[in-house]
């Protein structure tokens, strides 16, 4: 399935498998964001499949952002087909631990 990016003031949605390819694309939308703004949330509710290296992408990005001294929160936790990937990746952490 093709990645869709949803975007509704400071939340992205993000729908469909994340693989090296597209995850480029959420990372180039997350840091045209990120530029203007200082929290964003990222919704992988609806994520079908994620890549070994998306998550360890996105890991990456999470540190990019904290970095700069911005916040993203990244939901998808409760998520149970991308729950293995990121347990494995040991990337599981990056997750908000409430609802925001």
């Amino acid at each position: 399935m093709a990645l869709q990016i949803n975007q509704t003031s400071e939340f992205i949605e993000v729908r469909g498998n994340l693989n090296t390819q597209n995850m480029n694309t959420l990372k180039n939308h997350i840091d045209f964001y990120m530029k203007n703004n200082e929290r964003l949330i990222l919704s992988l509710d609806k994520v079908y499949k994620i890549a070994y290296s998306s998550a360890k992408q996105l890991e990456q990005l999470y540190y990019s952002v904290a970095k700069n001294n911005k916040v993203l929160s990244i939901i998808g936790q409760e998520n149970k087909q991308i729950a293995a990937v990121m347990n494995a990746s040991k990337t599981s952490y990056i997750f908000s631990n409430d609802r925001v």
